[in-house]
């Protein structure tokens, strides 16, 4: 692969980590579900990998039917409703360790450590949140530079941690009958991180 390529292999990998973010950063707004639109109608019109791929139809034939009000509602229900008595969690260590703030957490911190990267003091979610997850392995990929260490680092991060939470966490949706949306969600990010790993171990 050539300089430039690697360059444009890794703008499209940092433009797909800020669509995965965005799903599930805050509440859906009108902004950006017209820019979901747009992304995922010109996504369609590629092949990439089955999951993925997969991903994608679903994805833009959710964006085609439902409106906003849906997918906000959807949003709050799975995410924020406090009277919902099994949530979705955002945080790897409920998934690893089946609680938050688990032992999972503490040896992603010192993934972190090692990696030089550090939580802004404003965040209050802990470093396991799967959106502060995705900014660090964006970060890993600005930085990569060819460096056999920084590839080792994503590596982990996407092995040790998002891979087994965002399986887990398609698993919960699927079993939930007020998923649908954010179910394609995951199905894309699982597709994604799969896709991720295989370079990866070409990489390393």
């Amino acid at each position: 692969m050539s300089i430039s390529e690697d360059k444009q292999l890794v703008r499209i990998r940092l433009r797909l980590l800020d669509l995965l973010k965005s799903f599930f950063a805050q509440e859906p707004d009108a902004d950006r579900m017209s820019r979901w639109r747009g992304i995922f109608t010109a996504l369609a019109e590629n092949r990439i990998d089955p999951e993925l791929d997969e991903g994608v139809r679903q994805l833009r034939q959710m964006l085609e039917t439902k409106k906003l009000e849906d997918l906000k509602d959807e949003y709050y229900a799975l995410f924020v409703d406090p009277y919902n008595e099994q949530p979705v969690e955002l945080n790897a260590s409920h998934y690893l360790d089946g609680k938050s703030f688990g032992p999972s957490l503490v040896q992603y911190r010192q993934l972190l450590k090692e990696a030089r990267l550090v939580k802004e003091n404003d965040v209050t979610e802990p470093e396991d949140h799967l959106v502060l997850m995705l900014d660090a392995l964006a970060t890993l990929i600005e930085e990569e530079a060819e460096t056999v260490a920084t590839q080792e680092q994503q590596a982990k991060l996407i092995t040790g941690f998002l891979q087994p939470m965002a399986l887990a966490m398609k698993k919960q949706l699927s079993a939930n009958s007020q998923a649908s949306f954010y179910l394609s969600c995951a199905v894309f990010l699982n597709g994604y991180l799969a896709l991720e790993q295989g370079l990866l171990e070409i990489k390393v």
